[in-house]
């Protein structure tokens, strides 16, 4: 028997009166996307690089602040992303996550890292064509999360 196929994300998007901008929209949010200065777009909301990165950083403060045994209190988890690429470069480049996980020593926030790598599907179905560099901070002393 075939297993069943799920949707586990949906989008439309359309073009607005702003040549190269674009309205995005899922179940319950909205959002306004612009195409790149390079491709023709006014480069000013968020673009494509930065929803790639936003999934990847997303993903990361997902994962990472998950506690290991049920009833203990999440992480506090800090992620700041760039994609970082030579000017006259066609590829996407390079993104790099600064990860800042408290509640762990440096050893174990790497290791977090490595199960982050193991299950964010995004990360896996770019890391290929996207490299993903971590510098990776932790931080022994637990801070309560607002």
């Amino acid at each position: 028997m075939t297993e069943p196929l799920v949707t586990v994300s949906t989008l439309d998007g359309e073009t607005t009166h702003v040549d190269g901008r674009f309205v995005l929209s899922g179940p319950g949010y909205q959002l306004v996307a612009d195409g790149s200065l390079r491709g023709g777009g006014p480069g000013a909301a968020i673009g494509s690089a930065d929803l790639l990165l936003a999934s990847l950083v997303t993903c990361a403060l997902n994962t990472l602040r998950k506690p290991e045994h049920e009833g203990e209190p999440s992480r506090r988890v800090q992620c700041f992303g760039r994609i970082e690429r030579r000017e006259s470069e066609d590829g996407l480049g390079t993104a790099i996550l600064e990860v800042f996980v408290e509640g762990v020593d440096d050893r174990d926030a790497a290791l977090l890292v490595q199960r982050y790598k193991e299950r964010c599907r995004v990360y896996r179905a770019i890391k290929d064509s996207l490299p993903v560099t971590f510098i990776v901070h932790g931080a022994p002393e637990r801070a309560p999360i607002a």
